[in-house]
């Protein structure tokens, strides 16, 4: 299985064409089409699964987030690992490597 390494890895976070994706205030659920099943995201993971849909380049979404959100980037990037390695555990997501002109 596929996992995020302890630092951010230089990724594009590839959704997957099944899920369908809505939100609601500052939550949002997802819908995985292939098996039904619902999932909730919280205020982070919304704002995660947002920047990822207007530019899969994680580093990029990352560094946004650190921005709007009052936390320690050491924090932030165990979230992101683990939000990350929920998705594609559950086959919602995928990782590309960048090539340099994408970083």
């Amino acid at each position: 299985m596929q996992r995020v390494e302890d630092s951010l890895p230089a990724v594009r976070v590839v959704i997957n064409d099944d899920v369908l994706f809505r939100q609601l205030d500052d939550e949002s659920v997802l819908l995985d089409l292939d098996s039904q099943r619902y999932f909730g995201l919280d205020e982070v993971g919304t704002r995660l699964w947002s920047l990822l849909q207007d530019d899969p380049n994680l580093h990029k979404a990352r560094d946004v987030m650190l921005s709007e959100f009052d936390t320690d980037a050491a924090t932030l990037d165990a979230d992101l690992r683990d939000f990350l390695d929920e998705l594609m555990s559950r086959g919602l997501a995928r990782l590309e490597t960048l090539d340099e002109s994408s970083m």
